[in-house]
């Protein structure tokens, strides 16, 4: 029942349909079982049993698979499936007053679903770092994780390539599915930058030939690797966490180590939770994305949920200065795959576009 179809279409719309069959099968069972029963009481209880079971089946299948189970729940539940049971009661019982919430909850589904993931945001800012001897411009990009390129994929093109960076780091997941190998290839290939551009694997990249998806573009995979490069700022490291190095200090170190000394050292890692390993060693900024800023947040609350143990703050992404460190977190610019539903609330899609100039 979403707004727009995608790889995963056909499973989505099979689960939605059972969510929903659920839903309208309590109704039913309810209204027969208690007929005494408020239409109001016999609604909210058919709610709060469909949420019961398709949370404990979330719970069941475990993972990232069960949390997005329950998150397509809830949304399922409430753009689609109250919104049909209001217009149904609203003919049955003669009261058109129902039809306003059933259309508030539908332009709230197209909010989320269609003018919310294409509000790009693009976010400058300049940082003072010690050290430096000139400016550098850098592009960050993350989660680009797409299921099919569009308006808001050339927006994103035309601000980085407008901002003529010396950099471009992009810190993981690529794409919804592999059918889309070939569109990202010739997108990323679009990307411009004086020094360079580079990448660090996300969660939905296990499987991703990076060799063959950068072909022909100027991204480098730096899993696990380290790049010194001389600009007019001076001499820049670029080190890169692998996911399973991103919470192993060892490894760090031993980056930074073959390394040597910079003028500034970037520290590219796609689960921001790489902050807790960064304390009291030469690092300047570290990019991160993976928490999507929360993707479905609340108005002045923030996300929901981050799937990160970083501080909420700063997994509603942003750039954050700790001590002598800033951990730039980006919102990213696509939504979570397979069986999570495609919504973002309060929570744009985001490209940051930094200065980083001589501390005065």
């Amino acid at each position: 029942m979403n707004l727009y179809w995608n790889a995963f279409g056909a499973v989505n719309l099979v689960l939605d349909l059972a969510i929903a069959a659920v839903f309208f099968g309590l109704v039913y069972m309810n209204s027969r079982l208690q007929p005494s029963k408020a239409t109001l009481t016999i609604c909210r209880q058919a709610i709060l049993v469909t949420l019961l079971v398709w949370i404990l089946a979330g719970l069941f299948v475990g993972g990232i698979i069960g949390f997005s189970l329950i998150a397509r729940t809830f949304w399922t539940l409430l753009t689609a499936a109250v919104p049909l049971l209001l217009v149904f009661y609203a003919v049955r019982l003669k009261k058109a007053a129902l039809i306003m919430p059933a259309l508030l909850l539908v332009a709230f589904k197209y909010y989320g679903e269609v003018y919310e993931p294409r509000n790009l945001e693009v976010q400058r800012a300049s940082l003072p770092v010690k050290g430096l001897k000139g400016s550098l411009r850098i592009a960050h990009i993350s989660d680009l994780q797409t299921d099919g390129l569009g308006r808001l994929h050339q927006e994103v093109l035309a601000a980085v390539n407008g901002y003529e960076p010396d950099l471009i780091l992009f810190t993981g997941d690529v794409r919804n599915h592999p059918s889309l190998d070939a569109p990202v290839r010739d997108y990323l290939g679009g990307f411009k930058s004086r020094y360079g551009a580079f990448f660090v694997g996300g969660n939905v990249d296990g499987l991703l030939d990076t060799a063959e998806l950068f072909k022909g573009t100027a991204f480098r995979s730096l899993d696990g690797d380290y790049k010194k490069i001389k600009t007019g700022a001076g001499n820049i490291g670029l080190v890169g966490l692998g996911l399973e190095d991103s919470v192993y200090r060892g490894a760090l170190e031993g980056l930074l180590g073959k390394l040597g000394p910079t003028e500034a050292t970037l520290l590219l890692s796609h689960v921001p939770d790489a902050l807790r390993i960064t304390q009291g060693l030469p690092v300047t900024a570290l990019f991160s994305g993976h928490t999507h800023g929360g993707q479905m947040c609340l108005p002045w609350a923030g996300p929901i949920f981050t799937l990160s143990g970083v501080d909420r703050k700063i997994a509603a992404g942003g750039i954050h200065p700790l001590g002598g460190l800033y951990v730039v977190v980006s919102r990213g610019l696509g939504m979570e795959g397979h069986i999570a539903p495609r919504a973002r609330t309060f929570c744009r899609p985001q490209v940051l576009l930094l200065d980083l100039k001589p501390e005065p």
